[in-house]
């Protein structure tokens, strides 16, 4: 306590110290008292509404001036309504927002960094986290290419083509948060270092960092949640699970890449495909389109969409420590292989190492059910990319690409939250997305198409998609995010025009 009653000559008695223990964890229920959150939650659909997230995912960022901070919010929400285009294609036409926006991004404010601009996002995705059971922060990289701009400051070589040329751009790693069921959650890590920089060998330092990030905020959340970092290939390294085995609080899923000797002197591989138990899995394959050979990339086959018919073994394994000679680092394998492949097509073989204690089949193919979502992140690539453009962004130095590429990564997310909400949760009230403005066109435009008036999230995305050519049809599968980054765009100008008709009509 901090201070005591006045004793007898009117002064203050001493301080004292009150202590309180839970002698019965159920006392809230026995006492008939509701739990109280003392840290914010939130659930994956709140503020994603057009006139609420730009403040919600970016507002009271730690920039060291307010003004800046004001100024990034404005900017996101300019930014999420021209999607894939530049600030000065609002249509607000407002110029002193767009000469704000470059500033902000050619600012020289030290408290300016990537880091900074996603900390209120970051904030807001874990609080997000906190409605969940289970989360799955999927880790991977990629290259942004910039090599059209060499007077670009700062850039990085990121390749070189067959003449030895250097390609110039930014190394892009990042982590994105899901729920078990694949929604995302949101950004929790943008790095733009390169993959070498670090003590470990080369490719491996950012992963570890990765996980170490993910650790930290696991802090954040209850002891009975689950955070599982998932990972392709390339992070399939002893340095990794040893870290795991130190940290303990978040586990790795991660596909195998190095046939190692195990304790018992014979390989991982083959000790998996030993396995005689089994269990038979149907997997859904997506159809790949087959691409030539070009300047940075290989030659790809086409693939045709088949559900293959998979088995999956598991098993406990003993991998070498690197740290210490006669030690092992225990883990558990899961072997998945696709049966009867079709003629001429390769068959489906993944060998994954979790740290997750593996105790049923069934825990086995959840392993590979969380493994399946780590695609979630190649179509946030795909959104920032090709939706939002971000390499075709043109600033002068690499310190004003990662904080307009790092606006980008949130504004990619809300496109790809939006869109799989409309999915997993189709009869949320489609105002949690869409402006009362925005629905009362759709609602126009639904009549006019022969559509169902907008009401709930998933009507509302149909009605979104079909104005940008989504041909409803019964054999096409829902929209995807390609139409809604197109529908955001498109709904932004049309929006504009109804409101511009409806003011003069009053």
């Amino acid at each position: 306590m901090a201070g005591g009653r006045p004793g007898p000559d009117g002064k203050p008695e001493v301080a004292k110290a009150l202590y309180v223990y839970e002698l019965d964890r159920s006392w809230r229920r026995r006492l008939g008292i509701p739990r109280v959150e003392t840290a914010p939650v939130k659930q994956p659909h709140e503020g994603l509404s057009s006139e609420t997230w730009a403040e919600t995912e970016f507002g009271g960022a730690a920039l060291g001036d307010a003004r800046l901070s004001k100024r990034l919010v404005k900017s996101a929400s300019m930014l999420a309504d021209v999607v894939g285009g530049a600030i000065v294609a609002h249509t607000s036409h407002d110029a002193a927002a767009v000469k704000g926006h470059y500033r902000l991004l050619e600012s020289k404010a030290a408290k300016l960094t990537p880091e900074n601009i996603l900390g209120p996002h970051r904030k807001r995705t874990i609080e997000r986290k906190r409605s969940q059971k289970v989360v799955l922060c999927v880790q991977d990289g990629t290259k942004l290419n910039y090599s059209t701009r060499p007077a670009c400051e700062g850039l990085r070589v990121i390749g070189s083509n067959q003449t030895k040329t250097k390609t110039l751009g930014l190394p892009l790693h990042m982590t994105l948060a899901l729920t078990e069921d694949g929604l995302p959650l949101g950004v929790m890590r943008c790095s733009y270092r390169a993959p070498d920089t670090g003590p470990e060998a080369p490719g491996t330092q950012q992963w570890l960092e990765g996980y170490k990030d993910v650790c930290e905020a696991r802090a954040a959340l209850s002891r009975k949640s689950r955070v599982v970092v998932i990972m392709d290939r390339e992070a399939d390294s002893l340095a990794l699970y040893d870290l795991q085995r130190r940290r303990q609080e978040v586990h790795v899923l991660v596909r195998a890449r190095h046939d190692r000797v195990l304790a018992d002197g014979k390989k991982q591989f083959a000790t998996l495909k030993d396995v005689s138990q089994t269990k038979t899995i149907q997997i859904e394959i997506s159809r790949i389109t087959a691409r030539p050979k070009a300047s940075r990339k290989k030659a790809r086959a086409a693939r045709s969409y088949r559900m293959a018919t998979a088995e999956v073994r598991y098993k406990r394994v003993e991998l070498p420590d690197p740290r210490h000679k006669d030690a092992f680092l225990t883990m558990y394998g899961v072997h998945v292989r696709e049966t009867n492949p079709p003629e001429g097509e390769k068959a489906l073989e993944w060998v994954l190492l979790t740290s997750m204690a593996l105790h049923t089949a069934e825990d086995a193919v959840r392993m590979l059910d969380y493994y399946l979502k780590r695609w979630r992140i190649e179509n946030f690539f795909r959104v920032l990319k090709s939706g939002c453009k971000v390499e075709s962004t043109a600033l002068r130095t690499a310190l004003r690409l990662e904080r307009a590429v790092t606006i980008w990564c949130v504004v990619a997310w809300r496109i790809m939250v939006v869109t799989l909400l409309g999915r997993t949760a189709p009869e949320l009230d489609a105002e949690v997305f869409y402006t009362e403005m925005e629905l009362r066109f759709l609602s126009g435009y639904a009549a006019r198409v022969r559509l169902d008036a907008p009401r709930t999230l998933q009507q509302a995305i149909l009605v979104v998609a079909v104005l940008v050519g989504y041909q409803n049809r019964s054999r096409d599968g829902p929209p995807g995010h390609q139409i809604m980054w197109r529908g955001m765009d498109r709904l932004s100008l049309t929006t504009l025009g109804y409101e511009v008709a409806y003011a003069e009509l009053q």
